[in-house]
């Protein structure tokens, strides 16, 4: 695909960079809105978005090195984000913690917080994958199918020559199209919370089903991924939210 978008003189101006921060900023577009329609004061909510994407990508880059320690040469790499090799449970873990400490300090309603950023996260998301499929990150194993995908730019992360199950359009699509049913149960939600444990057990669903397509490793009982058993525990937990939320 096209990893790099353009060069200016010695300044390379990545396509994973430039999509990641479209999704930044129409998530936070969407976010904003969703804030104002619930009365949560902007303000707190743009600190609270702000540093919980920072410490988002912060722990996704880390985990990225944990599981690829051969990556991480030179060391100062850690920083080049915008090349891709981002792991999305490491951006949760920080961004979440992030969020919940603001959430706490500047007494913005959880539940009804948690709602309004999961459909711009979905959001972001759909626009990360484009990323990962100009960059190469995140592909599939090898497919022969009409459909499959082949890199061939040098500085891609996927094998080059090789035709890939298009994995990275699937998961934009899919959380492009996670996001416009988040928005319809929103307008329709019968407590606050609801849409956040229905986002887990979407995002959780698709998740596990797409690992199987990945050339991620399937280390555990010999032919699932530590995705995978992530994705089961945010299922049951968004479940548990839901019946919950609703109870209440």
């Amino acid at each position: 695909m096209h990893p790099i978008l353009f060069k200016i003189g010695p300044i390379t101006i990545y396509t994973y960079g430039v999509m990641v921060a479209l999704g930044i900023f129409f998530g936070s577009l969407i976010l904003m809105k969703l804030a104002e329609k619930e009365g949560i004061p902007k303000k707190d909510v743009a600190d609270t978005a702000f540093w919980s994407v920072v410490a988002g990508i912060v722990g996704a880059r880390v985990f990225f090195f944990i599981y690829n320690p051969e990556y991480l040469n030179p060391w100062y790499r850690v920083f080049y984000f915008w090349e891709g090799g981002l792991v999305w449970y490491g951006g949760v873990i920080f961004g979440a913690l992030t969020a919940l400490y603001f959430v706490k300090k500047r007494k913005i309603p959880v539940w009804k917080f948690a709602d309004i950023v999961s459909i711009p996260l979905s959001v972001g998301l759909g626009f990360g994958r484009i990323g990962c499929t100009m960059a190469g990150c995140c592909y599939g194993k090898e497919c022969h199918a009409p459909f499959a995908i082949t890199f061939h730019d040098p500085h891609s992360a996927a094998p080059l020559g090789i035709p890939l199950c298009p994995t990275q359009p699937i998961s934009s699509v899919a959380n492009f199209l996670i996001a416009g049913i988040l928005y319809l149960l929103y307008r329709r939600r019968k407590a606050a919370g609801e849409i956040f444990g229905f986002y887990l057990v979407l995002y959780g669903i698709f998740r596990f089903l797409i690992e199987f397509w990945r050339a991620t490793p399937k280390d555990i009982l010999g032919f699932l991924s530590n995705n995978q058993v992530i994705s089961i525990i945010m299922v049951v937990a968004g479940l548990g939210v839901v019946c919950y939320r609703r109870k209440r």
